[in-house]
């Protein structure tokens, strides 16, 4: 596994495991905060980024708390994990797209690289590994790249896009071959920090499944659902608020 330190990755490690005792993981450090802000600024100016960091830091942290309970609810139902990874089986890298990684991945010798949470792969690490990277999206692709797709197939009026997607990775953001995609079923006590532990361990059902099929030599691609392509990214704190009232997506 190639991921970064998450509660995701954890899932993904510990159901993995189970199959193929021998996986090791590569945790990436995070991109910097300041870069990922410049960044998106950049890309979305500097009100929006704004908005979206007033919701990540002033109300995501008390979505997040108020849903601990559904969470954990949430894993024992699945029979998932967010226990720690073992320090014996993680290596540590600065940046997935840097020689040092890639030569690490060589030496390794991988059959399969499953990735989660990574900045996006460089064409070279994609091109090195090709064919052989399969990575779970919170969202269905094409029509919910990005970030959230749960949330903003649930604002956009859109169930029956309102799920997960396992996935060859190319160069692109999500755009890789789909090899499943399945939509997750919400409850009243759900809300935006939820969505994505419902479909990771749908996903991961998913990803377990390809993996199977990758190693007996019958994964397929399947067609795409639609060709409507977007990229979503963080809402601001007052599309959440304007969402939740209007719309009742929490």
């Amino acid at each position: 596994m190639l991921a970064v330190d998450c509660d995701f990755t954890k899932m993904i490690y510990h159901a993995l495991k189970k199959a193929y005792p021998n996986i090791e993981v590569i945790f990436e450090e995070p991109v910097s905060k300041g870069k990922l802000i410049r960044g998106r600024i950049k890309k979305l100016g500097v009100f929006k980024v704004l908005g979206q960091l007033i919701f990540q830091i002033g109300i995501y942290p008390f979505l997040k708390m108020r849903s601990e309970a559904r969470i954990k609810t949430i894993l024992q139902t699945t029979g998932l994990s967010s226990e720690p990874i073992p320090l014996e089986v993680v290596h540590k890298i600065e940046s997935a797209n840097d020689m040092k990684s890639i030569d690490l991945i060589k030496y390794k010798a991988p059959a399969l690289v499953i990735i989660n949470g990574t900045r996006i792969l460089s064409k070279e690490f994609v091109q090195t590994f090709h064919g052989r990277i399969i990575n779970i999206h919170a969202g269905i692709t094409p029509a919910y790249r990005g970030v959230h797709g749960a949330y903003w197939a649930l604002v956009n009026n859109d169930p029956e896009n309102c799920g997960t997607t396992v996935h060859f990775v190319d160069s692109g953001i999500d755009t890789g071959n789909i090899l499943a995609q399945a939509k997750i079923e919400i409850e009243q006590s759900d809300n935006f920090a939820t969505y994505p532990y419902l479909q990771f361990a749908k996903g991961i059902n998913l990803l377990m499944d390809a993996v199977q099929k990758f190693f007996d030599g019958s994964l397929k691609v399947i067609p795409v659902r639609s060709e409507r392509s977007a990229l979503w990214f963080h809402p601001t704190f007052i599309e959440y608020f304007y969402n939740r009232k209007t719309k009742k997506v929490k």
